[in-house]
């Protein structure tokens, strides 16, 4: 699918997905609110690599019916490539010199994230997200260790997945267990902006 395409698609998921607030017509009702964390990593299948960020989330469960929150993510990675130069003794010749190129990715997200089903060891969701971030890239010379160039460039992705989540019971009468679990997500980013096309972050994870 071009990226037009995916955009479009997946822009009008994140609009399906929205809670519709106003429809709440009985204003006595009291909400509740509970904190929810949890860690959050990720295998994104791009076009040309497969990338590894690690993250984490923090949020708020709103009257057990879904959870708004942010998140924060990370990637290092090194990659190494040829580039062509020229020879510092004889500038009519070229020589091909071997670069660590040094990848990272910081990345914050909102996330909006309505439940499908619940029960009392596993719940269903949908998880909708927007984002900001920025990728930095040093490129270095592995013979002599400089540094050549350095880039930064912005990146907004949005992303739409099903999460699946399944939570202890209480051992011991102790509750406190109920807030660790396992959780398996899968679903389609894509990037609305990339100031660098170079990088492709289009991808299902």
């Amino acid at each position: 699918m071009p990226l037009k395409t995916n955009t479009i698609f997946l822009l009008c998921l994140l609009l399906h997905a929205l809670p519709v607030l106003s429809q709440v017509s009985d204003t006595s009702h009291r909400h509740s609110f509970k904190p929810t964390t949890d860690f959050d990593q990720r295998f994104y299948y791009t076009a040309a690599e497969t990338q590894n960020i690690w993250g984490y989330r923090a949020g708020v469960l709103i009257d057990e019916k879904f959870k708004l929150g942010i998140g924060g993510y990370y990637m290092n990675k090194n990659d190494q490539a040829l580039q062509s130069a020229l020879a510092p003794d004889l500038p009519e010749r070229s020589i091909t010199k071997q670069m660590n190129i040094h990848r990272q990715l910081y990345l914050g997200t909102f996330y909006y994230e309505p439940f499908l089903m619940r029960r009392q060891l596993w719940e269903w969701s949908v998880v909708a997200e927007i984002g900001y971030g920025q990728t930095v890239v040093h490129t270095t010379d592995i013979a002599s260790h400089a540094e050549v160039s350095s880039a930064r460039a912005a990146l907004i992705p949005a992303g739409l997945g099903l999460s699946f989540n399944f939570k202890l019971p209480p051992v011991m009468h102790i509750r406190c267990f109920r807030w660790i679990g396992l959780n398996a997500m899968a679903g389609y980013r894509a990037a609305i902006y990339r100031q660098d096309k170079q990088y492709n972050y289009n991808g299902a994870y």
